[in-house]
Order: structure tokens, then C-alpha cells, then sequence
């Protein structure tokens, strides 16, 4: 068969392209997030040499080259390792960069590269028989490599759900975690690591669908190509992302105590755990007195950085404490507790500027929240209407009949 171009080919190659010079970036970023920089690196350098591969293939050359041409399969052993490992950086688990700890995650992939160049050898007669006029396999060689090719598509196909599902759960439990202990959380919140979750889960949908259906339908080309596609743009969306919100791969997120497991779906669940606390009944209803005086005499609340910790040290009890009397004495996360503080706060702010022309904005920043969109969004949560809907109610009250 001659070597080909066609627009596809060329889309891939221009993606790979885009891939490795995205690689290049997050590995040139700095010391900040160091760890964090290599596993999304890690995870782009999958997607690159994927498209390449692609590229290789439609074009024919893959036959020129049939040293790496099972590197296919291999490389999806590495999305799901690669995408976990970043999620665990950015929500606050430093200990997957210690030595051998995501060598275990990555191993598969290691396995399944040297299996790559130990199988037999195929001339580009027999890769041409079975993989691009998908003809049955005869001799004993074409036997054994499609048999161990299809374990190891199958074994990555495991591994990238298995992956995507640990993923989505410590980021479950990471938007708990940070709610018991921020008052303001729109910069850890990581919807971009959500985003990107979402594409990831998207791809690998079409990935078992062009696996398991495609080809009973006579769409297993159509499929093929509509998965590359995808991946050409997830990769540049991550290159505009980059450019325009450069934070998003540089971002430092606090230290957060988040658990390998989660612990608890809910307030009243969390409370199982204080079964054991030294902090009895009588201590905690005084601590809950103290509390209250506290916030409504000093308005902590009105500061947006406050945290867990520094409303603990202020009031000299431990955060684990402070933690227990909010979850058990008024069924909230700290989250919640503080922003109901501060919404009433903008309550009083609203009913007092009636009469003259405070923006809302100013509002929500002397109230304690640091965004508009914050602000919004709680206050349409607590009160039931918006900011500028619940001031009108105020004008219509005040004016005569």
C-alpha cells in the first residue's frame, strides 16, 4: 500500500503537534505544582502520541514503521493513571509524588509496553491483512498478536473506567472536604478538572462503543474517526485554556486534609464520626453560645478569607471542635454556617441602600463575599430570588399605596 495524505491525517498530525508543544509548556512552567505539571504533561503525552499513531496509521506509514505498531492499545493503559494522579495533586495529595507510589498506577503501562515489543513480528503484508482490510487471522503469529493486542485493548478499556470512577469520587469528596473548611471556595473549586473529567468520560464512551458496537453496525470507521476528532479537540481546547486562563495549569491549591477514601455523603453522616469525641454535650452547647456571640459581635464573616482554622484560633478551640459544633449543633458544613451570616449581612445591606444607588456588587464585597457570581448564587439559595428581584420587593414595600 502507497503512503496517503488525506485532511484527517493531516488533523492528526497538527494535533499531535499541538499535544507535544503543550507538553513542552507544562514542563517549562516552573517550580509551582511541580508534580502537577508532570502527570497533565503525562496525560497530553498520551494524547499525542495517540493522534500520531492515528496519523501514522491513515497515512499508510505505520507500515514503515510496524516496530511500534501495536503502541495503541499500550498508550490507553496510561490515560486513566495519568488523569488520577493529577486529580490527586490537585486536591491536595502530595504523597503521589514520593518515589514508587504512582510507579504502582503506571505499571500496567509498563507492562504492556514491553509485551508491545516482544510480540512476533508481522510483515507489512499480514498488519495489511488483518488491520486494514480486517481479514481473519491465519498463521500462528497473526493468531498470537491479535489474541494479546485484544487483552491489552480490553485491559485498558478496565483501566480507564476504573480510573475515571476513582477520579470523579475524590473529586466528590474534595468539593465536601473544602466546604467544612473555606468560606469562600471559588478558586478550589476546580471546575476545569471537572471539565476535563467530563471530556474524558465522553471519550471513553465512544472508546467501548467503537470497541464493543461499532463494527456490528458498519461504523466502526465513522467512530473511529469521530474519537480522534474529539481528541484533537480536547487538546486544543486545553492549549486555548491555557493561553487565556494560564492559572489553570499553574494554580497552588491549599493544603487540604482529603482522605484516600471518602468518609461521609452528608452533614448528619459526618456526625458518626464525633461518636468518640472528648467533647461532650455540655461543652458543646457552650462552645455553641460562644460561637454565636462571637459572629454576631465580631462579624468574622464580613473577612472572605476567612477558613476553619483561623475562625478556631480566634475563638482558641481546636478546628476539630469548631467542626463538630457546626455539623451537630446547627446541621451545616462551614461552608453553609458562614455564608448564612453573610447573606444576611447583605440583607441588612440592601435594606439600607434602598434609597440610593449602591451597586450590588459593592454589596456583595462588604458582606464578605469575594465574586458577584458567589454572591448570586448563594443568595438565590438561601433567600429564593436574586439580589436585584429581593431589592425590588423592598422599593415595592416602602412605597405608598
Amino acid at each position: 500500500m502507497q503512503p496517503e495524505f488525506t485532511l484527517f491525517s493531516i488533523i492528526m498530525l497538527l494535533g499531535a503537534a499541538h499535544g507535544l508543544f503543550l507538553v513542552l509548556a507544562l514542563l517549562n512552567t516552573g517550580k509551582d505544582n511541580r508534580a502537577g505539571h508532570v502527570y497533565l504533561a503525562l496525560l497530553t503525552l498520551a494524547f499525542s502520541i495517540d493522534l500520531g499513531h492515528e496519523f501514522l496509521y491513515q497515512s499508510r506509514h505505520l507500515l514503515n514503521t510496524l516496530s511500534i505498531a501495536f503502541l495503541d492499545p499500550v498508550i490507553n493503559l496510561l490515560y486513566g493513571p495519568a488523569f488520577y494522579l493529577y486529580v490527586q495533586v490537585l486536591t491536595g495529595d502530595r504523597t503521589v509524588a514520593r518515589k514508587g507510589k504512582a510507579g504502582m498506577h503506571l505499571m500496567p503501562f509498563g507492562i504492556g509496553l514491553v509485551a508491545c515489543f516482544i510480540l512476533p513480528g508481522l510483515t507489512p503484508e499480514q498488519y495489511v491483512k488483518l488491520f486494514y482490510s480486517k481479514l481473519q487471522a491465519t498463521a500462528q503469529n497473526e493468531v498470537m498478536v491479535l489474541a494479546v493486542v485484544g487483552k491489552i485493548a480490553l485491559a485498558s478499556v478496565v483501566s480507564i473506567g476504573v480510573y475515571l470512577v476513582l477520579s470523579l469520587r475524590r473529586l466528590r469528596h474534595h468539593a465536601k472536604v473544602i466546604r467544612q473548611q473555606f468560606s469562600s471556595i471559588e478558586q478550589i473549586t476546580l471546575n476545569w478538572l471537572r471539565n476535563l473529567l467530563l471530556a474524558l468520560s465522553v471519550l471513553y464512551l465512544i472508546l467501548i462503543f467503537d470497541g464493543f458496537f461499532s463494527r456490528s453496525l458498519g461504523l466502526d470507521e465513522n467512530v473511529n474517526r469521530l474519537l480522534y476528532l474529539m481528541v484533537v479537540a480536547v487538546i486544543y481546547t486545553m492549549g486555548y485554556l491555557g493561553l487565556r486562563q494560564p492559572v489553570i495549569f499553574s494554580q497552588q491549591m491549599p493544603v487540604i486534609d482529603v482522605p484516600d477514601e471518602p468518609r461521609s455523603e452528608s452533614v448528619t453522616e459526618a456526625t458518626a464520626k464525633y461518636k468518640t469525641s472528648a467533647l461532650d454535650a455540655g461543652m458543646s452547647a457552650a462552645l455553641q453560645a460562644d460561637l454565636q456571640r462571637h459572629m454576631e459581635t465580631e462579624r468574622p464573616y464580613l473577612d472572605s478569607r476567612l477558613t476553619l482554622p483561623l475562625l478556631a484560633k480566634q475563638l482558641s478551640i481546636s478546628p476539630n471542635y469548631l467542626s463538630q459544633v457546626i455539623n451537630e449543633r446547627f446541621g451545616k458544613n462551614f461552608f453553609d454556617f458562614i455564608n448564612d451570616y453573610r447573606i444576611e449581612a447583605a440583607k441588612q445591606l440592601l435594606a439600607d441602600t434602598i434609597n440610593n444607588d449602591t451597586s450590588i456588587v459593592s454589596i456583595a464585597y462588604d458582606a464578605g463575599f469575594n465574586s458577584k457570581s458567589a454572591f448570586y448564587t448563594a443568595f438565590k439559595k438561601h433567600v429564593g430570588v436574586r439580589p436585584l428581584a429581593y431589592r425590588q420587593t423592598l422599593l415595592d414595600k416602602t412605597d405608598p399605596v
